[in-house]
């Protein structure tokens, strides 16, 4: 099945072989022609895209504060791998943030939320 085919197949094909309904999309935006492409799957996964960033963002953060709690309060229990995913997580934030700055402000939205679950 190649890529120029009748659009009323594109949202059926979205369910049959998702890479080709990809290629296809990309291929239909591309060309500009807007009218063929499947809009309804494309936002969906436009939204799901968004999701998990966020739900990435935010196992980040907990695995961070949970590590930092650990580390400042059992420091009898102290290892190097605790610094190790500190030092990781850290950087996954840092580097999500370069990437979408406007998560800055998600951040600071689920701060307590991600903090009361790094206490557990």
């Amino acid at each position: 099945m190649g890529l120029n085919h009748l659009p009323s197949q594109s949202h059926a094909l979205y369910h049959q072989d998702f890479n080709l309904w990809l290629e296809r999309t990309i291929f239909l935006l591309k060309e500009g022609k807007v009218l063929e492409v499947d809009y309804t799957n494309l936002i969906a996964e436009l939204e799901s895209m968004g999701r998990s960033e966020k739900n990435a963002l935010k196992s980040n953060l907990r695995i961070l504060l949970m590590h930092l709690l650990k580390y400042q309060f059992q420091s009898a229990k102290q290892t190097n791998s605790w610094l190790y995913t500190i030092s990781e997580h850290r950087q996954r934030i840092t580097d999500a943030l370069e990437t979408s700055p406007s998560l800055k402000n998600f951040l600071g939205e689920v701060l307590e939320n991600c903090y009361q679950g790094g206490k557990r």
